[in-house]
């Protein structure tokens, strides 16, 4: 009784094994198509792009610009607050941040950023404040931390918005805003 289940399941592998491979799937050639694919950068390899982030309905996505030479948070920002470019604005991405008649400043410090605004800080979206934490976060910042954990703070109008952390969710519903503080 044994021999025939084991000859019957034998049987029935067989057959379902040469139906299965006689399924009619041609082999083909490689078929080229558009760029190769680009994936995440070499860790610990300069990255030579400006990464500017911009609003989109869902939060903020980033945006890479090529560039000659690796990209500091000073170089990055004022890209930023120029807006995003024609293909940009194509694919539906804007930004928050108002015109400003005036000077920014941008300094860095070991993992942390100063942006001075000519304007009063606390008056920004929680959107328009993120583009410019995120942007400075992700570009060259002193001290190899990881952008999550780069400090910025955003001064202006006599008003600072101190330690902020990039988040990327910032403007979606039920996203906190960030604390304010007066400048001292």
């Amino acid at each position: 009784m044994r021999a025939r289940r084991a000859v019957a399941a034998a049987a029935l592998a067989g057959a379902l094994a040469g139906v299965l491979a006689g399924c009619g799937v041609e082999p083909t050639d490689v078929v080229e198509v558009g760029r190769p694919a680009q994936g995440a950068k070499r860790p610990g390899a300069p990255v030579k792009e400006a990464r500017l982030y911009f609003g989109y309905p869902g939060g903020l996505i980033p945006v890479s610009r090529p560039a000659d030479a690796e990209v500091t948070a000073e170089e990055a920002v004022p890209l930023l607050l120029l807006g995003p470019n024609e293909p940009e604005k194509i694919r539906g991405l804007y930004s928050e941040l108002p015109r400003m008649a005036g000077r920014t400043v941008v300094t860095t410090g070991e993992g942390t950023v100063l942006i001075q605004l000519p304007l009063d800080v606390t008056r920004l979206t929680p959107t328009a404040r993120n583009q410019l934490v995120c942007t400075a976060a992700h570009n060259g910042v002193p001290g190899d931390l990881p952008p999550e954990e780069v400090r910025v703070t955003l001064s202006g109008g006599g008003r600072k918005v101190p330690d902020q952390l990039c988040d990327r969710r910032a403007g979606v519903p039920g996203q906190a805003a960030p604390t304010v503080s007066p400048a001292p």
